[in-house]
């Protein structure tokens, strides 16, 4: 696996929904997943939430660090 670093997320990223995207996104609240692929020319993201089998691209904005 290629890591691609853009700010603080690469791919493999451990994440959970952000406080601003709890806000916008109030059904993905408890939700977590993982980092699958950094846009090097937009500030999307596309992430697989646990349990998911699709991905989905939000924008990093709407995500954060997951501290374990």
């Amino acid at each position: 696996m290629i890591a691609q670093k853009t700010d603080r997320f690469v791919v493999g990223t451990r994440f959970k929904m952000s406080e601003l995207g709890i806000i916008q996104f109030p059904d993905l609240a408890h939700k977590t997943g993982t980092v699958v692929e950094v846009s090097i020319r937009t500030s999307g993201l596309t992430v697989l939430f646990d349990g998911a089998t699709r991905p989905t691209v939000l924008d990093r904005i709407y995500i954060a660090l997951l501290t374990e």
